[in-house]
């Protein structure tokens, strides 16, 4: 047994360790650099940084005491830096420099407010990590060489991506109730009647199952390349349709596609059999160790929820990070999503309001931050303590302890609303952990298996 598990894993090095075309490599680095900074120039002319950082009264920060820098640092540096770092990915200058000025300043972006996060942000962040370690280099005219690891651990990315997101749809709500399927394309006008519901529900969850093996495959390689991209075509042009927020991820996706795609030959397709070496890069094992290990993170963190109590998708505790792209939708009872009653020590109201007649009390959020309070209900202790910080400003920084009591009901998957939480708990101290079980929260009543 041991002698067959050294034989493998001598294996798995020599495989990770043999030279192959770095062509396929820097061919996506430049589409990647390109997609993003066409995104940096769309967050310009949109003033994305305006409305997410600059506008809100409050942003709720992954990291405790993070917060954005000056105004104009923030609208006329940060937008800067974005717009050149990403720019010089596309191009053969500096693109490594690029890739780690991009990686820092986005990944800040990003961590500076849970309200408007996006999987797909977390997924750009780890793409521009793995590409700083590969030397991938463009030449229409020079061989590049590179450890087919690097080309391996952005091919294994993807693929976990696609199967985690695969797994996540397993459950009684996407495959019983057709949800949120339903919800999403009723958005844009389609009968819940209708046959294109089902179809494509478990078409979804076909596609993230089996659409990285058929990459791997030679033979089955050109048919997934062409339906990966009819796929994430129909994605985008959907929820643009449906409102949705689905950014330039199909995009990326696309883009994914061409390492897939044998380098060597598509090298050879470019280049002259006699074409002068341009660059070898070696192989370093520590380098392969790390990569690895990177790879193992990846998989394991999407599973963290099952150390929580609780439905992951209800409760959000473990949803980021973890893969769990448009797999289920939250809608309010009532019109202001979340009620707040501020009140004294004595129960005497201070004031009272809902998420979007939230301005009555001198409070900005934006649409994202608003939807992402219910989406993500470990932010609302952080929005009842800024709420409290809030008045006390108002009575001229008198610290004076408030009562704040909220009253959220909320339909799931499209099944009867329930209480999220207890409208009588004082919000101000119910904890907002990421890594254990909020106990504040509800426990949802309509368990996935329960269909009555």
């Amino acid at each position: 047994m041991k002698l067959y598990i050294k034989i493998n894993l001598k294996k798995i090095h020599n495989y990770l360790k043999e030279e192959v075309s770095g062509y396929s490599l820097a061919i996506f680095r430049v589409l990647f650099g390109c997609i993003l900074f066409f995104q940096s120039i769309y967050w310009v002319f949109t003033g994305f940084i305006q409305e997410n950082i600059i506008d809100p009264t409050f942003l709720f920060p992954f990291i405790e005491g993070l917060g954005p820098l000056s105004n104009n640092f923030m609208i006329y540096g940060l937008n800067s830096i974005l717009l050149i770092s990403s720019f010089s990915i596309l191009i053969n200058r500096f693109y490594r420099t690029g890739l780690i000025v991009y990686l820092c300043s986005f990944t800040y972006l990003w961590l500076l407010c849970q309200g408007y996060f996006n999987n797909h942000y977390y997924l750009f962040s780890l793409i521009c990590f793995l590409l700083i370690f590969s030397k991938s280099l463009f030449s229409n005219t020079e061989k590049v060489r590179i450890p087919r690891l690097h080309l391996f651990i952005l091919q294994a990315l993807i693929i976990i991506v696609y199967i985690i997101a695969g797994i996540n749809k397993i459950n009684p709500y996407w495959l019983l109730d057709l949800q949120p399927m339903t919800h999403i394309l009723g958005e844009i006008g389609v009968n819940e009647k209708s046959f294109l519901i089902p179809f494509f529900t478990y078409i979804g969850l076909l596609f993230d199952l089996l659409i990285g093996p058929l990459l791997l495959l030679k033979r089955t390689r050109l048919f997934a390349i062409i339906v990966a991209i009819l796929f994430h075509l129909i994605n985008f042009f959907t929820f643009i349709l449906a409102n949705g927020e689905i950014g330039f991820f199909p995009f990326v996706m696309i883009t994914t596609l061409i390492l897939f795609i044998d380098s060597n030959k598509l090298e050879s397709y470019k280049l002259k059999p006699n074409a002068r070496l341009l660059y070898r890069q070696p192989y370093v094992k520590k380098m392969s160790i790390l990569l690895l290990f990177f790879l193992i993170i990846q998989i394991i963190l999407p599973f963290r929820h099952v150390f929580f109590k609780g439905y992951v998708d209800y409760n959000g505790i473990g949803q980021r990070f973890s893969w769990r792209l448009k797999n289920m939708y939250k809608e309010p009872k009532t019109p202001g999503l979340i009620e707040f009653t501020v009140l004294t020590l004595n129960n005497d109201t201070v004031s009272s309001f809902n998420l979007y007649n939230i301005e009555n009390a001198n409070i900005i959020l934006t649409d994202r931050q608003r939807t992402n309070l219910i989406y993500y209900p470990n932010i609302i202790p952080v929005f009842a303590k800024k709420i409290e910080n809030h008045f006390q400003g108002l009575i001229n920084n008198y610290d004076f302890d408030f009562i704040i009591k909220g009253r959220c009901e909320i339909e799931f998957m499209g099944r009867k609303s329930e209480f999220l939480f207890d409208p009588n708990i004082d919000l101000t101290k119910a904890s907002n952990s990421t890594y254990k079980t909020n106990t504040w929260l509800n426990t949802l009543k309509q368990k996935p298996w329960n269909f009555n």
